[in-house]
Formats: C-alpha cells, structure tokens, sequence
C-alpha cells in the first residue's frame, strides 16, 4: 500500500489525482488520506485509488480555527487524532506520502520510522504573502500578521524541509532554491511537474457568449487575485482602444469579491467596461470554448518568489489545446515558453511590453501558428504526464527500495 496525506480536497486537487491515479494504474496499490466533509463518503474507490475521509465534519469556521491553532504550533491536532487512530487499524504501507508544508511536522511526529516523503506543490511561505496583497477585513489582516507570517513560515519551513526522506518539487526552479537555500542533497530531490496527459482535450462545449471576428479576445481562466496579474491586461486593453485594433478581454473565474470588484472599477475608470468581460466560473466542459476562440491565453502572473518557483496546470492545458499564449517572465514560463518560441512573453506587470506582445500576435499569425504548433510539439513530445507518471513510478519504486533498507 502507497499511501498520501493531503489537507485539501480529493478529487478536486488535481496535482494529487494524478499522481495518485498513475500510481494506481501503474500496479501500485494507493490510498489518499484527508479529512471528512458532510456529504462525502467516508470510505470509496475512485478510479482505482481507495480514498480515506477521516474525522468529524470539516466545516469552514473548524477549519478557520485549526488553521490558525495549526499556524500557532505548527502541527495539526485534529488531523494527528484522528490519523492516528486511523493508523492503528489500517495498513498504512512503509512510505507516507505527504502533500506540501503545513502537515509535514505532524506526520513525521506521527510516524517517526516511516519513510517520509514531501511533495512541495508551491513555495508556501512566499504564497502567504502573495495573498495578503488580497483585500481582506481588519480582523483578516490582524490574524494573517499574527499567524500567518509569511517570515515564521520561513523559519518554520527551514527546519521542516530537513524532516522529509525525500522531497518531490513542482519545477526545476522550486529544486534549485531549495538546494540553494538549505543545502540539500540533489539526490534527495526530484522534480514531478503539473503536466497534461497526451491524450488531454479541452470540451468545446459553446457557451452565450458571442466572439465577434472583429475583436483579438485577451482571454484569462483561473483564480482571480493580485498575483495573477490581470490589472497589466486591462491597462493595456484601454491602451490598445485608442488604436486601431478592437482589443478586449475576458476573466474567467472567481476570487475574492473585492478584489474583483476593484479590476471592474479600473475598467470603469479608464472607460473600458464593455471591453473587460467578466464572465464568473464556468463549468469545465465549456473552457474549452473560450481557450480555442482566444486571440491570445494570457497568464500575466506577477513576477516574484512564489510565481517563480511554481507552475499552473492550465499552461500545460493550453498548450495541449493548440491554441495561442501570451506569459508573464516569471523563471518557468520563460524557460518553458520563452526559450522554445512556444509561445510569446511580456515581461511581467509591465504595459508596454505586454501591449508589444498583442500587437506582435496581432500583426503577424503565421508566427503564433508557428508558435502554437511548437507548444503542442513540446507538450506532446517532451512536457506530457504519460511521461512524468513513468517518471514518478520509477521515483516511487526506488523510494521503496530506500524504505526497505531503513526498515
């Protein structure tokens, strides 16, 4: 038995399906372990992994308090409870697979003699402070200075990182600031990234909203916040209106209401409202639809410690759909988009450059088909899952070769 700890939801984190699914499919039987929501099963089978629920109903308002008693300690009372007596009756297998910072402390409390191994899906203490640039209330802004830190996550992460027997990080980035900054072993590192099956298609399911032939689309589907930077997407429609191109955009997605209700008042203020479309969430048969009707798929992320050391799994989507990108330089963008001509790059928050970029796309399509076709080509041939999961299969049976010789 493989097992893996996760805090968030399953199914739904799609980093962890994935590798749990390929693990399984591979002959390696997986679990995943995480908590338990009203309505979920406890116990069930999904696509040949077994997934365990466990505790009392996770509701919002336990999970705002655990979250800040688990920021206070940095360990998990409520998940060790309950993990622990699952363990006593469950086999848990020799390697404890555990799903980013925030549970690492706890599970190797938990089980000292397991071989531990930690899958750092972002870099967490810089993600902190990425969110707080989030408008939040005045209580929110008090508990996120006095719990969530992102420099006590430093520290803490500096001692934590040592704990693991192995480390899995999201992108070459994310194992090059890890061994820079605390002098770990290359060998105990291995990179597994959010890429996209060969056999990835986006559903083309068309929706109400009418592309005009007239218009080049900005279009954005994602989370919505200030990291993702989309004020240079409307700075620059409004730039572009006065020119003789009819650029517009399009969000897709939610976030905070706040923030978003802020990006509507910067459109509104340079008098470009009916040329930035916020469109909501949408489900996931219809973003296709969006992503191939697309001018340019933009992904203006601002450019600091945590956008460049981690990876989005939409660029990989994208990149499978055939269809156009347009980046910000964060350090994985601009080595995988940027240094194949898979796509175009802007360099990040900056107008000007990004305005050069829809301009270039704009003018010249032979060379985003050019461009477009390099992408898929990548994708197919060298940046694709089937390849990865053979990768994390191979990573997964040595690493229990590791454990055996522990034990």
């Amino acid at each position: 038995m493989y097992t893996m700890i996760v805090d968030g939801e399953y199914p739904s984190d799609i980093r962890v399906r994935k590798e749990a699914e390929s693990l399984s499919l591979s002959g390696i039987e997986t679990q995943v372990i995480t908590r338990w929501k009203r309505g979920q099963e406890r116990e069930e089978m999904i696509n040949g992994v077994k997934v365990c629920r466990l505790g009392k109903h996770y509701s919002f308002r336990k999970k705002g308090f655990n979250d800040v008693l688990s920021s206070i300690f940095f360990f998990d009372f409520l998940f060790y409870i309950h993990l622990k007596s699952f363990s006593i009756k469950n086999h848990l297998g020799s390697i404890v697979h555990v799903h980013d910072l925030p549970l690492v402390r706890t599970i190797r409390f938990l089980f000292p003699n397991k071989y531990l191994v930690l899958d750092m899906h972002e870099n967490y203490p810089e993600m902190l402070l990425a969110l707080k640039l989030t408008p939040k209330s005045l209580v929110k802004r008090i508990k996120d200075r006095l719990f969530f830190s992102s420099k006590r996550w430093k520290r803490h992460e500096k001692k934590a990182i040592q704990l693991p027997d192995h480390i899995i990080a999201v992108v070459a980035e994310m194992k090059e600031k890890i061994m820079r900054e605390y002098n770990i072993h290359s060998e105990k590192i291995s990179v597994i990234s959010n890429y996209e099956k060969n056999d990835f298609q986006t559903v083309n399911n068309e929706d109400d909203f009418v592309f005009k032939k007239e218009v080049f689309y900005l279009t954005y589907v994602g989370g919505i916040g200030p990291v993702r930077g989309l004020e240079v997407g409307i700075d620059s429609v409004s730039v572009l209106s006065t020119s003789e191109y009819d650029v517009q955009m399009i969000i897709i997605g939610s976030g905070n209401p706040s923030y978003i209700d802020s990006l509507k008042k910067r459109a509104g203020d340079k008098d470009i409202s009916d040329k930035v479309h916020f469109l909501g969430r949408k489900p996931f048969e219809k973003i296709g639809y969006y992503i191939h009707k697309a001018g340019a798929n933009i992904i203006p992320h601002i450019k600091n410690a945590h956008t460049d050391h981690t990876i989005p799994h939409k660029l990989f989507q994208i990149m499978m759909s055939k269809s156009p990108l347009l980046v910000s330089n964060c350090k994985p963008f601009k080595r995988i988009i940027g240094d194949s001509d898979a796509g175009f790059v802007f360099e990040a928050g900056n107008v000007k450059s990004f305005v050069a970029q829809v301009r270039l796309m704009i003018e010249n399509r032979p060379l985003v088909e050019e461009r477009i076709q390099k992408s898929f080509d990548l994708v197919k041939n060298d940046m694709n899952w089937d390849d990865e999961a053979i990768k994390l299969e191979e990573l997964i049976n040595e690493l229990k070769k590791d454990a055996a010789r522990i034990n």
